[in-house]
């Protein structure tokens, strides 16, 4: 955190550092600004002049940015052009006017597609503990998913899964990327010009999907400028604005009368179930795809735990037929899941439908596991209607 003697200064508003440098006032106190710097400090020291610059907080993004990879200050990290277009401001604002989530949106995965359906417009979280196979379920939603534009925002991550991102990115993606060797304004930073490019976007009528990678590390960002301001912590050691923070980032996304923006994002779960972030990310998603590490040691993939999993815009842009089918699947994936370790004793196990599900395991199994390649959501959905025939016979 720098800190400067700024008349007029204001929360919240952007400053330039030396000729190249731009930064946040985050604080001020006795006169004096404390400045969160939006990239590497070398070379700043007593004396550099500090001015505001309100262009500090605005980038060149929207369709200018399509097919392109930037971190968060704009620069290009595809080895192209600086972005020229209209100036965009990164401000975190809500859509006045909301659309109802009428449409689903296939992500080419037969698990999620036939038994936790997206809306086009919801919020869903990604949780599961390191290793559990989120960052590669996103590929699979990019590569599978059809919207009309992709956000990737990659906020803390290694710079070779990065540069992997970047690699493979078409013409309807935008990678945005702060990597975790970046000063934590910058990484949150990061997250606004996502949402920022989104918003444009959708602003033309684009339906978007928005993959950020990863929640949990943008809390961590924020309770990193938090505490360096002076701000108490609270549960977790996270002060109470990194949770409005999130809400305020959660918010700007959703469906509204010209175009969409889906949130995909992944909460990297440690074990603890109370975790102050997994439960503020479930509060304020649309819904969660739990991951289970018991899954990937028994080879599953994806390792989506269905009976843990909770879908609340399913209901409305899913077929009646779908959602009864749908229903028979989830309760049998559960009633074996309930009854596996009597079944491993050798205990036998009562009741019609449970033995159907038995009866149904390989076909069941088969159904959830899924290779890289893309579903056709018709034949899932086909599949899907058959399992639940054949648990019902």
């Amino acid at each position: 955190m720098l800190v400067a003697r700024l008349t007029g200064a204001a929360i919240g508003s952007y400053v330039r550092i030396g000729r190249h440098l731009s930064g946040e006032i985050r604080r001020i106190d006795r006169g004096l600004a404390h400045i969160a710097p939006h990239g590497a400090i070398d070379g700043i020291g007593v004396g550099t002049d500090v001015c505001s610059d309100a262009s500090a907080g605005r980038l060149a993004l929207g369709t200018c940015a399509l097919g392109r990879a930037i971190d968060a200050r704009g620069n290009p990290l595809d080895g192209e052009a600086r972005l020229c277009g209209r100036s965009i401001a990164l401000d975190l604002v809500a859509p006045e006017q909301r659309a109802p989530i009428t449409a689903p949106l296939w992500s080419g995965i037969r698990a999620i597609d036939a038994l936790l359906t997206l809306g086009v417009g919801s919020r869903t979280g990604l949780f599961g503990p390191a290793g559990a196979g989120k960052s590669t379920l996103l590929e699979m939603l990019a590569a599978g998913a059809a919207p009309d534009a992709i956000v990737v925002a990659l906020i803390g991550e290694r710079g070779r899964e990065a540069q992997s991102w970047i690699a493979r990115r078409d013409c309807r993606t935008t990678v945005i990327c702060a990597t975790s060797d970046r000063p934590a304004a910058e990484r949150v930073r990061a997250v606004r010009v996502a949402l920022a490019h989104a918003s444009a976007l959708r602003s033309r009528g684009l339906d978007v999907l928005l993959l950020l990678d990863s929640l949990a590390r943008t809390a961590n960002s924020l309770r990193e400028l938090a505490v360096a301001t002076g701000e108490s912590t609270g549960r977790g050691g996270y002060p109470p604005s990194v949770f409005a923070e999130l809400a305020r980032m959660v918010e700007v996304c959703g469906a509204t009368p010209s175009g969409s923006i889906t949130l995909v994002a992944t909460v990297l779960e440690d074990g603890d179930e109370r975790d102050p972030v997994s439960d503020a990310a479930r509060s304020l998603l649309d819904g969660h795809l739990q991951l289970s590490a018991a899954l990937v040691r028994a080879g599953r993939f994806p390792a989506v735990d269905v009976p843990a999993s909770a879908s609340r815009t399913m209901t409305s842009v899913a077929a009646t037929g779908h959602l009864e089918a749908a229903a028979a699947v989830r309760r049998a994936v559960a009633e074996l899941a309930r009854c596996e370790d009597a079944r491993s004793l050798g205990v036998a196990v009562e009741g019609a439908f449970v033995q159907a599900a038995i009866r149904c395991e390989p076909e069941l199994e088969t159904f959830l596991r899924q290779g890289a390649s893309a579903a056709d959501a018709a034949e899932t959905l086909a599949s899907l209607e058959a399992l639940a025939a054949k648990l019902q016979q």
